[in-house]
């Protein structure tokens, strides 16, 4: 008798699952709605809403309640200082860049060429990621600081007469960004020289192409995708970031993001930082454009791109 009752509960329950499938395939908006639906809520819930209410304090005088004003803008464009720190941060993040590129792809290009073991040089690369940021960037503290790990062996093999003391300097701000941002980047690499077929280079060499010529006419163009997405993720945390330079940079490498943390944290002029963090946006949606126009599809990996 109870097995006759399961039975036939189950038999309801298939009922109504068939007839809210059928209910949901004639209504093909629906099907998208229900699809598309919950992640546009979370991305309207906790990006827009939060960046339409920096926006709207950016125009405000003072504090979050002050008079309307384009004070916060104006301040900001016309003051030298401002400017210049932005194009200190445009610099660093440029040569973070550029030594991230350079160093990523050609580990991430040696792992999928020249090695077996795939599975464990990428769990060494991300395997930074497993530690607090914090605790990473007082470690490098610990290695650049004057007398500590790296003026220690440095004098130990005789390369110095003295310590050099990194700590403070652009050098150091330089080392803390590339050791953060290295796996970011290694990742994307990898994805693209995955997917890129061998075969290209090889047919490349057949017709008479040397190593770099192959590399620069088609390992290159093939993975360009994967390039691009590198260096954005490498380019646009770097010129919004103020840990690192403010830990490893001290006060001679101020970056914007210091700028604005500065304004909210200490200075409590909420509508100014609002307003540098709007200009800084448009910055990066602006490289954000370039770069997908750049490298074609930026979520296309390897081999898509002609």
């Amino acid at each position: 008798m109870a097995s006759a009752t399961r039975t036939e509960e189950s038999t309801e329950g298939d009922g109504t699952i068939q007839t809210a499938l059928s209910y949901l395939r004639a209504r093909p908006r629906l099907q998208k709605s229900l699809i598309v639906g919950p992640p546009f809520g979370v991305l309207v819930l906790f990006f827009a809403l939060p960046l339409l209410s920096m926006l709207l304090i950016s125009f405000r005088q003072g504090n979050i309640d002050g008079p309307l004003t384009i004070q916060n803008y104006q301040q900001f464009i016309t003051s030298q200082t401002y400017l210049t720190v932005v194009w200190r941060s445009l610099l660093i993040s440029i040569k973070v860049t550029a030594i991230v590129t350079v160093v990523g792809y050609t580990l991430a290009y040696s792992i999928v060429r020249f090695t077996r073991y795939t599975t464990l040089l990428l769990l060494l690369v991300i395997l930074p990621f497993w530690t607090s940021y914090i605790i990473r960037m007082y470690a490098w503290i610990n290695i650049l600081q004057s007398g500590g790990v790296l003026d220690s062996t440095l004098l130990l093999l005789n390369v110095v007469d003295k310590p050099i003391g990194l700590l403070y300097s652009q050098e150091a701000v330089l080392i803390g960004f590339t050791y953060v941002w290295l796996p970011l980047a290694v990742l994307p690499f990898y994805a693209s020289l995955t997917n890129m077929d061998p075969a290209l280079i090889d047919a490349a060499k057949d017709l008479g192409a040397g190593p770099l010529k192959a590399f620069f006419t088609v390992t290159l163009p093939t993975t360009i995708n994967g390039v691009v997405t590198g260096v954005l993720l490498v380019f646009i945390p770097t010129f919004g970031s103020f840990i690192t330079p403010r830990l490893l940079g001290g006060t001679s490498n101020v970056m914007i993001g210091m700028v604005i943390e500065e304004q909210f944290k200490s200075a409590f002029n909420w509508p100014f930082g609002a307003a540098i963090g709007m200009i800084v946006s448009l910055l990066v949606v602006a490289l954000l454009i370039i770069g997908s126009r750049a490298g074609g599809n930026l979520l296309a990996q390897g081999g898509d791109s002609q």
